[in-house]
């Protein structure tokens, strides 16, 4: 993901913003987004993003302490496990 215009896009972007934005950091963000929505999936965020591993997205998706109890709570009432 590194290309001239793409280069020059993202340093128009920061200058704009007044702030850094990298075309990594914009993939983190994006993952992480993406496994914030109700309909989450990993699959599909390696897909986007042209991992061949797993492994490599989850490193890409930072969770929260509210968005992984929220995970939790939600895989746990829909199973009815308590």
């Amino acid at each position: 993901m590194d290309s001239p215009p793409l280069r020059s896009f993202f340093r128009r972007l920061s200058v704009e913003c007044r702030c850094t934005i990298s075309p990594h950091r914009f993939r983190h963000t994006i993952a992480t987004e993406m496994m914030k929505s109700p309909d989450r999936n990993l699959k599909v965020v390696q897909t986007l993003l042209g991992h061949s591993s797993i492994a490599v997205t989850l490193e890409y998706v930072e969770g929260d302490i509210d968005s992984l109890r929220l995970a939790l709570e939600e895989t746990f009432e829909r199973k009815e496990v308590f």
